[in-house]
């Protein structure tokens, strides 16, 4: 019966979420100490062309942590849930080693996109306070790459480990 217990989350996974969300509470406090510095109205919205595709009110800061938030929140819950065997109809259940795939795969997206959108805040605070930006257009078509090559890393490593059984 040991194919129906929880699948343990790899410790890797608990340590890179750790540190990924102790550098994403850094930002926040950072925003939140630097918040009365902040102008009335910062820029939101900012393009790679242009200097600032829109303005909005300094509240506006705390809108994507809070999206990366809910996100890695939601992928937190999924992570937890691909550790327990489901019952699926007319399959057999996820065998531990694609369950722990899963955990996997769970793992380093939400831990990218918390540290992505971390490091978005950390340029919307320093474009905010008068100083260049630090993030580059190159920046985020690398995160797209990375995330896209750990997503279809996991769904190859979950089709070959389903074809192995």
């Amino acid at each position: 019966m040991l194919e129906q217990q929880k699948t343990p989350t790899p410790r890797f996974c608990k340590s890179l979420t750790l540190i990924v969300a102790t550098i994403f509470l850094a930002g926040v406090t950072a925003t939140l100490i630097q918040y009365n510095k902040l102008p009335a109205s910062i820029p939101v919205l900012q393009s790679f062309k242009s200097e600032h595709a829109q303005f909005g009110p300094k509240i506006t800061i705390f809108y994507l942590p809070f999206i990366a938030l809910m996100l890695f929140l939601l992928l937190q819950y999924l992570e937890m849930k691909a550790a327990y065997p489901t019952l699926r109809k007319n399959k057999p259940t996820l065998s531990y080693i694609q369950r722990q795939n899963g955990i996997i795969t769970f793992c380093l997206i939400k831990n990218s996109i918390l540290l992505y959108f971390t490091y978005s805040l950390f340029n919307d605070l320093t474009v905010a306070l008068g100083h260049d930006r630090i993030l580059q257009q190159w920046h985020a078509y690398v995160f797209l790459f990375v995330l896209s090559t750990i997503f279809i890393m996991g769904i190859v490593r979950g089709v070959l480990l389903n074809k192995k059984e």
